[in-house]
């Protein structure tokens, strides 16, 4: 519909039929549009990417660690992936993964393996 800005038989209104008339450069009634653009300003605060909390590390290209990841994924099916059940063989998956450089170097204790690596040292008899 035309403004009632533009005269009647004002030719400098190019607004196809059911449209807005724009006088002066502005239109003479604001559209959905410029409401939108204004109602997602959300001001100066954009979004800053933080690289994840223990880092990124290269995937296993060249199956170094699949026998493990196997044995690990094997024993989640059968344990019908009670992921308690199969901590040692995820331990062993990890510290393959660690061995190789394909993730950081963390101390197993970190990673929720203490209880496990008590449990080594203790079946395993000191040599005197």
């Amino acid at each position: 519909m035309r403004s009632a800005l533009a005269g009647a038989g004002d030719d400098r209104c190019s607004a196809p039929p059911g449209g807005e008339c724009v006088t002066g450069g502005t239109p003479a009634r604001p559209g959905p549009a410029a409401a939108m653009s204004t109602a997602m300003n959300f001001g100066s605060k954009s979004f800053k990417p933080r690289p994840p909390d223990k880092g990124a590390f290269p995937l296993d290209h060249f199956g170094e660690c699949s026998a493990f990841k196997e044995r690990f994924m094997e024993c989640l099916r059968d344990s019908g992936y009670e992921s308690g059940a199969c901590r040692q063989r995820a331990m062993a998956y990890l510290e393959c993964r660690m061995e190789r450089q394909l993730m950081a170097n963390e101390p197993l204790e970190k990673l929720g393996f203490k209880d496990l690596i008590d449990e080594k040292s203790e079946a395993k008899p000191e040599k005197l």
